[in-house]
């Protein structure tokens, strides 16, 4: 009863007169081996339950810092879900990406659209200190081990920066080998790498913070798979090779990030405010952003 002022009868066809548009997601880095974009078309806001825009394969993309330009050819690939994806791709020696330099990116497609985003390149900011440590928890009345990590660095003062934090660490893991000659199986342990997981999200700001030490939030160590010591289930600790990235990312690939996260985090929540995704794509939707990434390794026992 008490929601029934609330509805409203909205013209289905004011809503599916809206154009399709042109999707683009393109990050640029120094450290990057291959220039790649992806192309696609926006959903319908009415149409088919599940249905997608779907890729864009034959547009003209092009890539340039002013003086040169390189164009990105379609190539074709099949996700981890199998699902085929077509990203434009060129060889990052074609055209060096550079710390401070501009870069500007066009898309054409067959139908006579374009679209066109500029972003201009961060430079590195270096990791200082990589902490290890772990933590035992109850959950459900069982105690439970973890190992996790965090990166520490030092803001460059007198700008705005913004920032991504990752990371990756090696572990290992028992499993069998099958010999066929003699039809058993061999216990054996395996060295694995895994992605750091980050609970309180990856990305930060210098907000009130400029020219200080900063940290990141605390990141999980994988794998996330327990044994049972003592009545306590422990993770499988790091072991070997551990690297920490932190990304010095420009406000474009911030903000845009930024909106997808918190899109994530309530877009099952019916009451929860819209968050829409911010985009600098002239005539279009997505993302052209740069970043410039640090690493630090240690070596664990």
């Amino acid at each position: 009863m008490s929601c029934g002022s609330l509805r409203q009868e909205v013209e289905p066809k004011g809503i599916t007169q809206q154009p399709e548009a042109i999707v683009v997601a393109c990050f640029i880095s120094p450290q990057d081996s291959v220039l790649a974009a992806r192309v696609t078309r926006s959903s319908p806001v009415l149409g088919v339950n599940g249905q997608i825009g779907g890729d864009i394969v034959d547009a003209v993309v092009v890539l340039s810092d002013g003086s040169q330009s390189v164009r990105l050819r379609p190539a074709r690939y099949n996700t981890s879900y199998g699902y085929p994806t077509t990203y434009f791709r060129a060889s990052a020696s074609s055209l060096p990406i550079l710390v401070g330099k501009t870069y500007t990116l066009t898309v054409q497609t067959t139908d006579g659209r374009s679209v066109k985003a500029t972003c201009t390149v961060p430079d590195a900011v270096p990791v200082e200190q990589i902490t290890v440590d772990s933590s035992i928890t109850t959950d459900f009345g069982e105690r439970r081990k973890e190992y996790h990590a965090r990166l520490r660095w030092r803001d460059p003062a007198g700008q705005p920066n913004f920032y991504r934090v990752a990371g990756n660490n090696e572990y290992k893991e028992r499993g069998s080998i099958y010999n066929p000659a003699t039809k058993t199986y061999r216990d054996t342990l395996f060295r694995r790498t895994g992605e750091w997981y980050f609970d309180g999200g990856s990305l930060s700001a210098d907000v009130s913070r400029d020219g200080q030490l900063m940290t990141s939030t605390r990141a999980r160590l994988p794998p996330f798979s327990y044994s049972r010591i003592n009545g306590v289930w422990v993770s499988t600790p790091p072991s070997g090779r551990l690297d920490g990235y932190l990304l010095n990312v420009d406000e474009n690939y911030y903000r845009y990030h930024d909106g997808v996260a918190r899109q994530n985090e309530v877009r099952d929540n019916p009451f929860a405010e819209p968050v829409p995704i911010p985009t600098n794509i002239q005539g279009g939707l997505g993302c052209f952003g740069a970043y410039n990434r640090s690493t630090l390794t240690l070596y664990l026992k």
